[in-house]
């Protein structure tokens, strides 16, 4: 799947659970609110996050009534006014983990990783075994920031593609020694 492009609350919506989605019928499709432990998080359309504690009697409030509070709360936490600015940094101040149970089929993933900054030069590629892929999408989001972190925030390393790895098995092997494909 390529993620190089993809809008950020397209990309929260590939990692967090959708039971964690609040009014997903109301907030536009580039916009995200959901809710993780004890905060509400607010995904614009530029990428920026904003977190509030989570009020009491949340699940009765409607999306207005959400806005004006997080509008004149004073606890609210914007990542990009204190430089948080990738996925990694939230991530890790959530002290968000993947779920591990439910999360689907397991599989084999290579993970595709890009400067942008100097896009054609610097690609990172590893493979991760049996992991969901919102687990491979999570480990690819904090090694960018692990990889941003080293080169002291000069570079953006961003997610560029996550594939499924197709292995043969045995069989499939020897079947293919001796009928290859015709051409």
């Amino acid at each position: 799947m390529e993620l190089l492009h993809a809008a950020p609350a397209d990309i929260w919506r590939l990692l967090i659970p959708s039971s964690c989605w609040l009014f997903p019928e109301e907030v536009p499709d580039d916009e995200l609110i959901f809710h993780y432990r004890d905060h509400i998080y607010f995904v614009n359309s530029d990428g920026s996050v904003i977190s509030m504690p989570k009020p009491a009697g949340c699940e009765l409030m409607g999306l207005g009534e959400l806005l004006d509070l997080l509008a004149t709360a004073e606890e609210t936490y914007d990542f990009d006014d204190n430089g948080e600015f990738d996925y990694g940094c939230i991530l890790k101040r959530m002290g968000y983990v993947v779920p591990t149970s439910g999360t689907g089929e397991k599989a084999d993933y290579l993970v595709e990783i890009v400067n942008t900054i100097a896009p054609q030069s610097m690609v990172t590629r590893y493979e991760l075994s049996r992991v969901s892929f919102a687990f491979a999408l999570y480990h690819a989001l904090l090694r960018c920031h692990e990889l941003n972190g080293k080169s002291d925030w000069e570079f953006e390393h961003e997610v560029k593609r996550i594939s499924p790895v197709e292995r043969l098995q045995m069989k499939d092997l020897l079947i293919q020694q001796h009928f290859p494909p015709s051409r």
